[in-house]
């Protein structure tokens, strides 16, 4: 057995004749100061955000490492600004091809804006695409006649000829199963369970002599013992 020495911390007190009036030592009295932050030369707070400059910092000129940190920072030399249409010319050349340029037949219809004069008074498009583009339906596809392959691709998918639907909720009972018999077996399955052989004083808390002087066999004490690697020994105190 192991026993936990304490140790005991004893100041000396010296008193005086009368009991009521102790007088600390030296060291306690040192000790049972409160604590200065002005010790190691600490500072506290400013008493107010408005205090003098010296004549010093108002006459202190920035060195050149102290320039450079007050600058912004500008972009990469090599950075390209987005192009506006409001730049100035030295920005933007444009070439004399460029202004005397005349636009093709092709740009000048796709620049047209979209013809709305197809909607009604709903504001449905009649005779135009998602897009608003005036696409009617030509004659010919308005006269077409299929051909038979795509009439028999167009039938719908037709059930397996074995298929049986669901059944009905109500349907007509044949009059073999209404008329049915059932035979001995199935009146002896379907008859309850008897309990004329019961007595009076059955007792079914009672365990019978038989199961008091029963031995376990070797297996069932095998199976009765806990798993090795689960058992932790008892510690001895």
């Amino acid at each position: 057995m192991l026993l936990g020495v304490k140790s005991y911390s004893f100041c000396v007190v010296r008193r005086t004749v009368s009991e009521s009036s102790p007088l600390a030592s030296a060291r306690v009295q040192e000790l049972a100061k409160h604590r200065t932050p002005n010790q190691h030369g600490w500072r506290g707070d400013r008493p107010t955000p408005i205090w003098g400059v010296s004549e010093g910092a108002q006459r202190a000129d920035a060195g050149p490492r102290l320039v450079s940190l007050s600058q912004h920072k500008e972009p990469h030399p090599r950075y390209l600004f987005d192009r506006t249409a409001y730049m100035t010319m030295p920005l933007i050349q444009v070439n004399e091809g460029a202004k005397n340029a005349t636009s093709t037949e092709r740009l000048g219809m796709l620049s047209r804006p979209k013809d709305r004069r197809d909607r009604d008074k709903f504001g449905v498009i009649s005779l135009e695409t998602s897009w608003g583009q005036y696409n009617p339906v030509s004659p010919a596809a308005k006269s077409a006649q299929c051909t038979s392959h795509v009439e028999s691709l167009a039938e719908p998918k037709k059930y397996h000829p074995r298929f049986a639907g669901e059944k009905p909720v109500q349907w007509s009972v044949d009059e073999s199963a209404l008329k049915a018999i059932a035979n001995l077996r199935l009146q002896q399955l379907s008859r309850p369970r008897s309990r004329t052989m019961i007595k009076d004083d059955y007792d079914p808390y009672k365990v019978p002599m038989a199961a008091r002087r029963a031995h376990a066999t070797p297996r069932i004490e095998e199976l009765c013992l806990p798993i090795p690697r689960k058992v932790r020994p008892k510690k001895v105190v």
